[in-house]
């Protein structure tokens, strides 16, 4: 548990390094690198209540993800799309106790296939994908925690496996992104091409 979170932190570090000296000058720049050195800074930290413990990175990362859901264009649609993800995630949490042999493959891995195939389905927007991953899983880890709370078990909402999890999702979704942008470009410049060769071929 200490390892895999000393290597989020040394992966947070790194990103952090990344966007504050390679990244170009702006206001953007400066929000995610403070974003980021506020979120490293509060991820060791907890609050507790009764036998429930709170990671306040995550209470961070439900506030920001809330004011971008509120503040976006779509926010019914989004809304309706977490409210379903963060049962459905729920419903991956309870089963995996009740039903532990399904789990033929590393849970992490098999519940960020399957969240990924959502959110990617839901939206083309890049920070739409980034709101509905964070904002399901919080609210998801929040109705599964409040289903097993009269167990009397203790429940950390944002334990390592969801940091594990968001980075995950968040490794994914760029990575599409960015393979999606690469595919565009590539036909853009096979259009190009093909048009540069008709206009060879007439002259």
């Amino acid at each position: 548990m200490v390892m895999k979170m000393i290597i989020i932190h040394w992966f947070l570090w790194i990103i952090w390094i990344f966007v504050t000296f390679l990244m170009n000058k702006g206001t953007k720049r400066t929000t995610i690198a403070c974003f980021l050195l506020l979120f490293i800074l509060l991820s060791s930290n907890t609050l507790t209540w009764h036998q429930i413990e709170l990671n306040l990175s995550i209470v961070l990362l439900s506030i920001i993800s809330s004011f971008l859901l509120i503040k976006s264009r779509r926010k019914l649609f989004l809304f309706f799309v977490c409210l379903c993800i963060s049962h459905f995630y729920a419903a991956l949490q309870l089963w995996n106790i009740t039903n532990p042999v399904w789990v033929f493959a590393p849970k992490l891995l098999i519940f960020s296939l399957l969240l990924v195939c959502f959110i990617l389905f839901v939206t083309s927007d890049l920070l739409e994908r980034f709101v509905i991953s964070v904002t399901s899983i919080i609210y998801g880890e929040i109705i599964y925690s409040i289903v097993v709370y009269p167990l009397g078990w203790n429940i950390i909402i944002g334990d390592v496996f969801i940091l594990n999890l968001l980075a995950i999702l968040s490794c994914i979704i760029l990575l599409f992104h960015f393979y999606t942008e690469i595919k565009m470009k590539l036909q853009d410049i096979l259009v190009l091409m093909e048009q540069q060769n008709k206009r060879w071929t007439n002259e």
